[in-house]
């Protein structure tokens, strides 16, 4: 009898040690639903386009793996099944590169480049992966942040600095952007090339399975936020990922996905949201995807010329005339743009002073008077004598 009162008092404060637990994982998915989308090419529901977690809405738009960009045109919530309809085929910027296949016995190195710096946050730091996990989410910091760190190793093995900020931003719910901006406000303060939030989708494990360079890993699936001021720049940046990453190491991207949120991309015009894989696929699939992507983003960011020899060594450049090309980086095709409308700003200045002079000339007589008499006694009568007054 005492031992069966014994297991019934242990099992009583197991009971009790347990129930915050359970009680903080469920809070961490409260406003999040449990089961994920399906989205139809057409009405006729033959073909899945995709699938995605959460947040589709009517209006969004999607661009598949083979570049062809879709509107979701109806959505049901009840069984979150929605419908898309083919826009046209997009097309992306292009880079005149291949895969080379890589000799191992080659040098390889870093760039030493110290200007190259960018920062990477979660605003969904709950996010976790079944295995090795064991669950889906936690209430802190969760398998995402295990993540998010190898993309930071990898960034700074390729010479490119990294601010990793992992601040927590729970619960889990509409106001983690909100929470997550204060972060990426910060990190920018740093003066970063770009900023990337590292998230994962919740969707089927086969969806994200993909093989890249003859590995098995997680795909990648790039968010941009339709109502960022910065919507059409990020949208750009996302297709240049894209566009270069299917050239060199095809697979790595899964498709792009523009929502209604602006998920903090109002504060960079290269701001993007990576979700690696779902909670289904393995993290080490999602953390082998971290090397592919850290290499795709240096030389989309800093060119032929910026980037490391360890990224470049992946890259054939030769042209089909035996030439080889050279890719310019986005950020110094943004230093240039800066420089242009600085100078715009200057001229338009000076512009709107000589107007301004010129319309006070013809209306005043008095103006007149005082600015002949500068040049007169400027130039020692150059231009006739002093007048009277």
């Amino acid at each position: 009898m005492k031992k069966i009162l014994h297991l019934m008092l242990g099992l009583g404060l197991m009971f009790l040690f347990m129930t915050p637990v359970q009680i903080k994982i469920s809070n961490a998915y409260a406003d999040t639903a449990k089961t994920y989308y399906t989205i139809y090419e057409d009405e006729s529901k033959q073909k899945v386009l995709f699938f995605k977690g959460d947040d589709v809405s009517e209006g969004d738009m999607y661009l598949s793996s083979d570049n062809k960009l879709y509107e979701i045109e109806s959505v049901d919530e009840n069984t979150k099944v929605g419908i898309a309809k083919f826009i046209r085929d997009e097309e992306l910027p292009k880079y005149n590169v291949s895969r080379k296949i890589q000799d191992d016995s080659e040098s390889k190195s870093a760039s030493a480049a110290s200007t190259k710096k960018v920062g990477i946050y979660h605003t969904h730091n709950d996010e976790s992966y079944y295995t090795p996990d064991g669950v889906d989410s936690v209430y802190g910091a969760g398998g995402i942040h295990d993540v998010g760190k190898a993309l930071s190793d990898n960034f700074n093995k390729l010479g490119i600095e990294t601010i990793y900020r992992e601040d927590l931003h729970l619960p889990h719910n509409s106001g983690a952007y909100t929470r997550s901006q204060v972060t990426a406000s910060a990190i920018l303060k740093e003066g970063v090339d770009g900023i990337f939030d590292i998230h994962r989708d919740s969707t089927t494990r086969s969806f994200y399975l993909t093989e890249v360079d003859g590995k098995e890993m997680s795909a990648v699936r790039m968010v941009v936020g339709a109502s960022s001021a910065n919507y059409e720049e990020n949208k750009n940046f996302a297709y240049s990922i894209k566009s270069y990453a299917d050239s060199v190491y095809p697979g790595l991207i899964k498709d792009i996905y523009i929502g209604k949120g602006n998920y903090n991309q109002q504060l960079s015009t290269r701001a993007m949201l990576f979700e690696f894989g779902c909670e289904n696929i393995e993290k080490d699939y999602a953390i082998k995807a971290t090397e592919y992507l850290a290499k795709v983003l240096d030389v989309v960011l800093y060119g032929s010329d910026g980037a490391s020899d360890l990224s470049l060594n992946d890259v054939s450049l030769s042209t089909d005339g035996g030439e080889e090309s050279v890719i310019t980086g986005l950020v110094s095709d943004s230093g240039a743009v800066n420089s242009n409308t600085t100078l715009y700003i200057v001229l338009g200045v000076l512009g709107a002073i000589v107007i301004v002079f010129a319309i006070t000339l013809a209306v005043s007589r008095k103006a007149r008077y005082k600015v002949s008499r500068f040049f007169s006694e400027t130039f020692a009568g150059l231009f006739g004598k002093k007048k009277a007054k």
